[in-house]
């Protein structure tokens, strides 16, 4: 057994149990991922997730309306967001002339399988388990706003 398993297991213990050295840096670590907790749902759209991989990752005003539309939809069917994602989805869907126009726009299909680029060149896939998990309910939470500020 090398040494660096032991070190890992007591990590991902500390993180399980919620220390509070290990949980403060998992908050801060968050916190960067989203760009900050103070910002405002239309500055979201420059950093939202900084710390994941810097200048790799899209920011929410290149993604396009479509793809946010989509996302919104992969969010609330598999239950990151409640019910108010479906309210801004539609309304989002409605300044892009319906669904059914939606349906051709490549952001929104990648939207609803979860993957989060749309015109930005820039891909990142939603879902998963354990911390991805969380960091996709923070990352749908950041959609949800960005998009009520579209309307």
């Amino acid at each position: 057994m090398s040494i660096a398993k032991p070190h890992a297991a007591v990590l991902t213990l500390s993180l399980l149990l919620g220390i509070p050295t290990a949980h403060g840096q998992l908050l801060d670590s968050v916190k960067g991922a989203l760009g900050g907790s103070q910002q405002s749902a239309g500055s979201a759209g420059d950093s939202i997730l900084g710390g994941l991989g810097g200048s790799s990752l899209p920011s929410l005003g290149s993604v396009g309306s479509g793809n946010i539309a989509g996302v919104l939809t992969y969010c609330a069917k598999n239950n990151y967001l409640g019910g108010g994602a479906s309210s801004v989805k539609d309304k989002i869907l409605g300044q892009l002339g319906g669904e059914q126009q939606a349906q051709s726009d490549p952001g929104y299909q990648e939207g609803l399988s979860g993957i989060l680029g749309g015109n930005s060149g820039k891909k990142v896939e939603l879902g998963g388990g354990g911390l991805k998990q969380q960091l996709t309910e923070k990352v749908c939470d950041q959609v949800l706003k960005y998009g009520q500020s579209l309307l």
